[in-house]
């Protein structure tokens, strides 16, 4: 074999070697372990942003959860996924549905990403009847379901920008690390959330 061969032969590992290192590094880079980086990556994808950035954000591990067994259900103990989170009181009438229906049609649509996005369903009023059991279980079987306490969720909540109330409802987009950075309105349509979903888990590694 001469020369002009073997680094002919040597050069596929090369290229797997540099492309493996940046990805590393590039998913060093971008993805964001604190608030500075967090602003930083939003600024950078936010040029196309159909949500509103959530100012400020929200660390939802200061919230106390629980699942519907009664178990505690802690944020950093669950995958690093980013999580479209529906808060809700009362009774969930036309908005909640919506947003349950929306963010279900966006997860399928997400194809092969299906399974970095997880939809959390917070329910911060009473338990939920058996009508509201069946329909989640009928018409969202891979929703998660958690209870936390409306006071404590409006104390969070009630300082940045949403204007969340029991009548107001938003849906909320939660990154990897269990903190709420941005948030869509029964304005926002299926194809905002779907293109900002897009674009955050292409520029965002998984983990």
């Amino acid at each position: 074999m001469n020369e002009e061969t073997s680094k002919t032969s040597k050069l596929p590992l090369w290229l797997i070697i540099f492309t493996t290192l940046a990805v590393m590094v590039s998913g060093f880079l971008l993805f964001p372990s604190n608030d500075g980086q967090r602003d930083r990556l939003l600024s950078i994808l936010g040029t196309n942003n159909r949500g509103t950035l959530l100012n400020p954000v929200v660390v939802m591990a200061d919230m106390p959860l629980t699942d519907q067994e009664g178990e505690a259900w802690l944020w950093q103990e669950q995958a690093p996924k980013w999580r479209l989170l529906l808060p809700f009181a009362g009774t969930c009438e036309n908005a909640c549905r919506d947003f349950l229906y929306t963010s279900r049609q966006v997860h399928i649509r997400l194809d092969k990403k299906t399974q970095r996005v997880k939809r959390v369903f917070l329910n911060l009023g009473a338990p939920l009847d058996d009508e509201m059991n069946a329909y989640l279980k009928r018409e969202h079987p891979y929703l998660t379901v958690v209870r936390g306490d409306l006071a404590e969720f409006s104390a969070l909540i009630g300082p940045t920008n949403a204007q969340w109330t029991i009548d107001n409802s938003r849906l909320f987009l939660v990154d990897q690390q269990g903190v709420a950075m941005m948030y869509y309105t029964p304005e926002n349509d299926g194809s905002d959330l779907l293109g900002d979903l897009k674009h955050l888990i292409k520029y965002s590694p998984e983990l």
